[in-house]
């Protein structure tokens, strides 16, 4: 059914690369093309992925079995990654929610069977101005590496690559396309023959910080109030440290709804080391008197009000005689990208194949 079929990929972020490569992997016979305007090894503010945290920690709501789904299959594809596949860039680490205030419902952590050495935290283990905690054993992802790691399997397995900065989904097809799957991302707002108005971005502004390698080899979140979400109650402010398996360790953060601005803010910069230090002071090595920073970044999370879009549509060419072909949709990820991106590649290729079948 696959074989002699060529689909052609949009976007080269986590979403793309991801569904591209499992396609070559599962697929004899058949040719993947990606085209994009980024591919890893660059940076711009509107190429997200590379500018991610990365780690696992599900949002995934306990009435949401679908976000669930691609979390725990994406996360147990990492988990064997981290333990198989040293070029791929993760690490297993220690996990810690930390809540302000006694959080209502405990049990929307549907997580707490998935991840391995689940527990609530001790009262002395807690830090200061802190209430609740739990803690876990999850994975980091070096998003820059990761990214390579995909392209490299891609391309030897013998993926092609365009650079292009498309306007419409009708420009990436030509007279052999036979399915076109949409990872635009933050763009599926603006790319023609898409246009989904519920796609919006939030910005988020990190610090990146060396430190000695292995030094950390934990990551957080801080919970305000007695929130689950990653959005905050209110104002913009988050509070996260994710470390890398190269010693970079990133400090977060910013979740401001609707700005576009990839410039980064000096002031807010100060103010998430503040805020990360005041939480673990231990992040400080013994004997230094302040962090080694690297530098700032701000990337556009491609969030979208109604959640990840996966699913397929048929359309018909104009340019090819009324060719009828496969669009299949995977975008709308949010701050979520990586921690379900093996999940939504395996579903869009299940969507995919389901309808050319039909």
């Amino acid at each position: 059914m696959m074989a002699n079929k060529r689909v052609v990929v949009i976007g080269a972020g986590v979403s793309g690369l991801s569904t591209a490569t499992l396609l070559l992997q599962q697929e004899k016979g058949i040719k993947v093309h990606i085209v994009a305007k980024h591919f890893p090894g660059d940076l711009s503010g509107e190429y997200t992925s590379p500018l991610s945290g990365a780690h696992w920690r599900s949002y995934a709501t306990k009435d949401n079995i679908r976000h669930q789904e691609y979390d725990k299959i994406t996360f147990n594809h990492f988990w064997r990654l981290a333990k198989t596949e040293n070029k791929a860039g993760i690490m297993i680490i220690d996990g810690f929610d930390y809540w302000e205030q006694f959080p209502q419902d405990l049990s929307d952590l549907w997580f707490k069977s998935l991840c391995p050495e689940y527990r609530n935290l001790r009262k002395e283990e807690l830090p200061t101005g802190v209430e609740f905690g739990v803690t876990y054993k999850t994975v980091s992802i070096n998003p820059s590496v990761y990214l390579s790691y995909l392209l490299d399997t891609f391309i030897s397995l013998g993926g092609t690559m365009q650079r292009v900065s498309l306007s419409h989904l009708n420009e990436c097809i030509e007279s052999d396309t036979d399915v076109v799957i949409n990872c635009s991302g933050v763009h599926a707002r603006t790319l023609g023959g898409v246009e989904d108005p519920d796609v919006y971005p939030v910005r988020g502004q990190i610090v990146i910080v060396q430190l000695p390698r292995t030094y950390v080899n934990w990551a957080f979140l801080r919970h305000s109030c007695g929130n689950h979400t990653i959005k905050p109650l209110n104002g913009i402010e988050m509070t996260y440290v994710i470390p890398r398996e190269n010693g970079e360790v990133v400090l977060g953060g910013t979740y401001d709804e609707y700005n576009y601005s990839t410039d980064v803010d000096d002031n807010m910069a100060a103010a998430i080391i503040q805020r990360c230090l005041a939480t673990r002071p231990d992040l400080l090595p013994p004997g230094q008197d302040k962090l080694t920073i690297k530098r700032s970044t701000v990337g556009l999370r491609p969030c979208r009000k109604s959640g990840t879009r996966v699913e397929g549509e048929w359309i018909t060419s104009e340019k090819f005689s009324k060719k009828k072909i496969l669009i299949c949709h995977n975008y709308g990820h949010g701050g979520a990208g990586f921690q379900s991106s093996y999940g939504t590649a395996k579903h869009v290729i299940e969507v995919m194949k389901e309808m050319l079948g039909q």
